[in-house]
């Protein structure tokens, strides 16, 4: 069989999976390809596909049911009940373990950061998970009407999981947002927006892991004035402190550059706030 049909054949058998197809079809592309060539036939090359999907879209992380709970928003904001909006959030946040950890500290994490970059007008969420659900402890008017005309906030966020990105793109349209969230996977496709601030919290190591050497390119073409880059301050399982591995571990991601760097500490949580120059 021809390499282009076996590519195809691996693409096609993902893409039916139950587990692994709403997942953006450019990435099980360019995985099927790799894979391809590294086995002949292509049951393995399927089974080596979704290896690496496993690692890279981390499903052990968790989801919340996304039509439930679009259901549930639609219904808060339609009794304008921002108590309700702010519980529906915090349940989605908790059902992902990156953002569940963040909770106890989301206020003060977004405020410490913002007082050092400035309130964005322009937001970038790298890989962004479930985390544009924490917009209301990000420090923004929650009215709306304060968010509309030239000064628009703009809000992007990237995603490779299809269903999360439509429920977070009905999420900023409820709450007077353009829907920026996209379908893209920010290793093989860099954003090409300007903003005021660039996310990427606690996804680097993965990233670097999936996707060796594609780091710091990513860094380098943000178009952003500031890089928010956070790792886990704790290992999951243990509680083995992983600041020391973290500190040189992005030392050696920008290395070279004279970008000014501010370091924040939390409970859980450090976190690079970088001035690109």
């Amino acid at each position: 069989m021809p390499i282009d049909e076996r590519i195809e054949a691996v693409v096609t058998a993902v893409k039916q999976s139950a587990k692994y197809g709403d997942t953006n079809e450019a990435t099980i592309r360019e995985l099927a390809a790799e894979a391809v060539r590294q086995h002949k036939k292509t049951r393995p090359a399927i089974k080596a596909v979704r290896a690496r999907l496993h690692s890279i879209m981390a499903p052990y992380l968790g989801d919340p049911d996304y039509a439930v709970e679009a259901a549930r928003l639609d219904a808060a904001f339609a009794a304008g009940d921002d108590t309700a909006v702010a519980t529906i959030c915090l349940d989605c946040l908790d059902a992902h373990l990156s953002t569940r950890e963040r909770l106890p500290i989301m206020a003060e994490f977004y405020a410490r950061i913002f007082a050092i970059t400035g309130q964005p007008d322009v937001l970038m969420d790298i890989a962004c998970g479930l985390n544009p659900l924490a917009w209301r402890w990000m420090g923004w008017p929650v009215d709306s009407s304060l968010r509309q005309g030239e000064q628009a906030i703009q809000f992007y966020a990237y995603d490779i999981h299809e269903p999360r990105v439509a429920f977070i793109n009905h999420y900023l349209r409820l709450e007077g947002l353009a829907p920026l969230a996209r379908v893209q996977d920010v290793a093989m496709q860099f954003p090409q927006e300007t903003a005021d601030v660039a996310l990427f919290l606690k996804e680097m190591p993965r990233f670097e892991r999936n996707y060796g050497g594609r780091g710091r390119p990513l860094l380098e073409a943000l178009n952003a004035k500031y890089l928010v880059i956070s790792y886990p301050a704790v290992s999951t399982h243990g509680g083995r402190n992983l600041t020391n591995r973290y500190r040189e571990f992005m030392v050696q991601i920008i290395q070279g550059y004279d970008w000014p760097v501010t370091e924040l500490l939390f409970a859980g949580e450090l976190v690079f706030v970088i001035e690109k120059r």
